[in-house]
């Protein structure tokens, strides 16, 4: 969520749920933050999407919850996000074909 450098006076309040109940900052407007994020950041808000999939995906969080966190219907569209690295693969092998305590000796 991005929020607002200050406080809102009482005349400008918005709802409830526009407000962080830890800072009572407010929620800044789609706009804002596209305007911001480019100026300060050189991003826009569908980059920043990308960015947060991808590390869901590199911590090994399940297609099914970073699906259901980007709102992808389809697995296909949100497995370009998850990219196993070797040590995930080799958590995999080791399930499916634990080592035998007796290696085999030629």
């Amino acid at each position: 969520m991005f929020l607002s450098e200050r406080r809102p006076v009482p005349a400008r309040r918005p709802a409830t749920a526009d407000i962080c109940p830890h800072t009572g900052r407010a929620r800044l407007g789609y706009d804002r933050v596209r305007v911001l994020l480019d100026k300060y950041a050189g991003l826009d808000l569908h980059q920043l999407r990308h960015s947060a999939a991808t590390h869901l995906g590199e911590t090994e969080v399940p297609l099914q919850l970073i699906m259901g966190k980007t709102r992808h219907k389809n697995p296909r569209t949100a497995m370009r996000y998850v990219k196993p690295g070797p040590e995930a693969i080799a958590k995999v092998t080791e399930v499916l074909a634990p080592r035998s305590p007796y290696p085999l000796i030629n």
